[in-house]
């Protein structure tokens, strides 16, 4: 096919005016053999709704391969290559601008080690998660703490002899280590997926007149309504307060920002003496200078990482390269000249570190070399 007869046809998928065979064949086209071209497009708009069909028709197709894991193995290959492929074509959109600087390094190893995931007690001592059988971990406060398929549940303890949890209850820390991901349910029924490279400092039980936990990297809450005792999340200097809702909260230290995105109900987000009540599908970006901003939530990229892939909608080098040291646990150098060119696509977080850098060579025209746990990007 050539390449105004391609460029015609990618323009009929946006559009949807595409017949059946030409849209199958266009999608086919893209898994077998991802196009790197720079591509025009009329609008912004066109541009984002190709990527988000191309995205949803794939997707469907990944649902059909469910039923066999060596299928999926494939399905995966190839939606990263085809994915990140199709928002290259649009790379072209902002231009390549380069600056001059040093070599930029990007480590986001955890200081604490990561060998697994550690639950750290009232008493200082510590619990390895990862190679413990199921059953209870530990009591403490009248609270029994258990270990539960792959998740942490804190319940009221069954024994009618056990202490009463004091007016000031012991805290628990819980450190998920980069490459990791882990489910904890608190002693209200809150259920808290932890992300990679964070930690959840929190009470064995919640006595008083609120719950209060505090964040420093990333998690989604599913908060159990309590409108008499407000929840709380503390994380890098912002105060999270619901009362029963679904939200994500990403608060690296390492990042320029925290970003906090309403699923459902409602969160009010304080920080530096301002505030911002938010809806369903709009999210709260505070950063560190004070500023707090609310604006529509990309609700996609908000839970990609709890659904199992990486999201790069639209990011810039750093934040995609930042996404990469957590999860892999690399350190990751940039050469100098870095270009203001934006990333977008998606990868199964399952995968391994070299494929995801071959496909983001495929598409951008970077390299990368790997020598253990040391990456360089060169432009």
């Amino acid at each position: 096919m050539q390449r105004e007869e391609f460029r015609k046809l990618l323009h009929r998928y946006a559009d949807g005016t595409c017949t059946k065979a030409e849209k199958r064949f266009l999608e086919e086209m893209v898994l077998r053999d991802p196009v790197v071209d720079n591509w025009s497009w009329e609008s912004e708009e066109a541009r984002v709704l190709m990527g988000i069909r191309i995205r949803q028709a794939i997707d469907k197709r990944r649902y059909v391969s469910k039923s066999s894991s060596r299928s999926m193995r494939l399905w995966y290959g190839g939606i990263a290559a085809s994915l990140l492929a199709v928002f290259g074509l649009m790379w072209s959109v902002s231009g390549r601008r380069d600056v001059k600087e040093k070599s930029l390094v990007i480590s986001e190893s955890a200081s604490y080690p990561s060998d697994g995931v550690r639950l750290t007690l009232a008493d200082g001592s510590v619990v390895g998660l990862d190679g413990l059988q199921h059953g209870l971990v530990s009591h403490s406060g009248g609270v029994d703490i258990r270990k539960l398929d792959g998740e942490l549940v804190y319940e009221k303890s069954s024994d009618s002899k056990s202490e009463i949890t004091p007016e000031v209850p012991p805290q628990n820390i819980l450190h998920v280590p980069n490459g990791k991901q882990f489910k904890l349910v608190l002693p209200d029924g809150t259920n808290v997926w932890m992300n990679t490279a964070t930690t959840l400092t929190y009470p064995v039980a919640f006595t008083g007149s609120e719950r209060k936990i505090v964040l420093d990297g990333e998690a989604y809450f599913e908060v159990m309504p309590d409108r008499s005792k407000p929840f709380k999340v503390m994380a890098q200097g912002r105060e999270i307060t619901v009362t029963g809702t679904h939200f994500t909260v990403s608060a690296y230290a390492s990042d320029d920002e925290v970003r906090t995105t309403l699923l459902e109900g409602g969160v009010d987000v304080r920080h530096r003496g301002k505030m911002l009540s938010l809806i369903p599908g709009f999210e709260a970006v505070s950063s560190a200078d004070g500023n707090l901003v609310k604006r529509q939530g990309n609700l996609e990229r908000a839970m990609a990482w709890k659904n199992g892939y990486f999201l790069f909608d639209d990011m810039d080098v750093i934040s995609v390269m930042r996404s990469v040291a957590r999860w892999y646990d690399v350190r990751i150098v940039i050469e100098a000249n870095l270009p203001k060119k934006r990333f977008g696509g998606s990868f199964p977080i399952t995968a391994g570190i070299d494929e995801l850098l071959a496909d983001l060579e495929l598409v951008s025209k970077v390299k990368f070399e790997r020598n253990g746990k040391e990456v360089r990007m060169i432009w």
